[in-house]
């Protein structure tokens, strides 16, 4: 029971992280095909990164720049993949 249990956590963490980095490129390119699942990915993990984001302000590129680099999704991949699976692993145990 625990191991199939360690199983569906492993696998709901990866397919998570999964579809953040599927956010984070659909983000980065615009393709007007996958403009639908953009929006329901940006809704989903908005949830989830907006609390991170009102901390952490996109880095600038310099003075004048227009765009920043947004630090929230790997901030939130850092959580979830090295500090939150290893601990549910080890509570697993």
């Amino acid at each position: 029971m625990i191991d199939t249990l360690r199983q569906f956590i492993d696998f709901v963490i990866k397919a998570f992280a999964l579809g953040l980095f599927a956010s984070i490129l659909l983000g980065w390119f615009e393709i007007p095909a996958l403009r639908k699942l953009q929006r329901t990915l940006d809704a989903f993990y908005g949830v989830f990164l907006d609390p991170i984001r009102r901390y952490v302000r996109p880095v600038r590129f310099g003075a004048s720049s227009p765009v920043g680099l947004d630090l929230a999704p790997l901030i939130l991949l850092f959580l979830v993949w090295w500090l939150m699976h290893p601990f549910l692993m080890w509570v697993l145990n």
